[in-house]
């Protein structure tokens, strides 16, 4: 390993915990239990768009805004 690779090592390890501490924040809350809160958390994740989330869970658009 050159000395370029050595000190860019540490700073690589610090990114990759970093990125592992914020999956784990993401990931930690439980899954709502009622399903118009399943669904809203869906469409944040979605960014808002009924007819993204309806294609993905393979149901209507209508069904998703019901």
């Amino acid at each position: 390993m050159s000395d370029h690779e050595q000190q860019l090592a540490p700073r690589r390890g610090k990114v990759l915990e970093a990125l592992a501490r914020a999956e784990r924040k993401v990931f930690t809350r439980p899954a709502p239990k009622f399903a118009n809160a399943q669904v809203k958390f869906l469409l944040t994740r979605v960014k808002g768009s009924a007819k993204a989330l309806a294609e993905r869970v393979g149901t209507s658009t209508r069904t998703i805004e019901r």
